[in-house]
């Protein structure tokens, strides 16, 4: 085995994530992140969102990403993507795993299978406004992390604990937090 396998397990760089763990406890700015989409309306409730840069300790990092987003036919749409519901759990899904992989990476344990399958389950009645007693987001959220690897039980236990509480997203949604809705009326 070369150096460089040694020190990448699960696909990461074990020296890589520690010298980032490294800079950002010496410097704080160096963990400052600022991530940017722009959705534009293409027709019925189609859109594309896209991801040009990121913002990272002060800087702009170049990013071409393009997502399109709609509605299954059943729902007005004309199923060229995911609805935004489903984005948001793939969202979820795509954070916590990255969580999870760079923590059990970190600790050493090496993976043969992650998956995390989730369900958010919403009613409608909420988003039409037919029903002020329900809300227009999701009554229930849950999701299933499978996982197999070299660790215990015990191990990944406390692994998954640790990601739950270190996952961007995750916290996102179990918290509150601020948002600063604007519109700007073009003429």
């Amino acid at each position: 085995m070369t150096t460089q396998q040694l020190q990448t397990i699960n696909g990461i760089d074990i020296k890589e994530v520690n010298e980032l763990i490294a800079a950002i406890s010496q410097d704080a700015t160096q963990g400052q992140m600022a991530f940017n989409a722009t959705t534009t309306w293409v027709e019925g409730v189609r859109s594309i969102s896209r991801i040009k840069s990121l913002e990272w300790a002060g800087q702009s990092y170049d990013r071409d990403f393009t997502l399109t987003i709609d509605e299954p036919e059943e729902l007005g749409g004309t199923n060229l993507g995911p609805n935004p519901q489903e984005v948001l759990l793939s969202a979820l899904n795509a954070c916590l795993m990255a969580t999870f992989v760079d923590l059990c990476s970190l600790q050493g344990i090496e993976l043969e299978q992650v998956e995390i399958s989730s369900t958010g389950k919403l009613d409608l009645r909420g988003f039409l406004k037919l029903d002020a007693a329900i809300p227009a987001g999701y009554q229930d959220l849950h999701w299933i992390l499978k996982v197999k690897g070299n660790a215990t039980a015990d191990r990944f236990q406390q692994v998954y604990d640790a990601a739950l509480s270190a996952s961007p997203n995750v916290w996102n949604l179990r918290y509150p937090i601020g948002i600063k809705p604007q519109l700007q009326v073009e003429e």
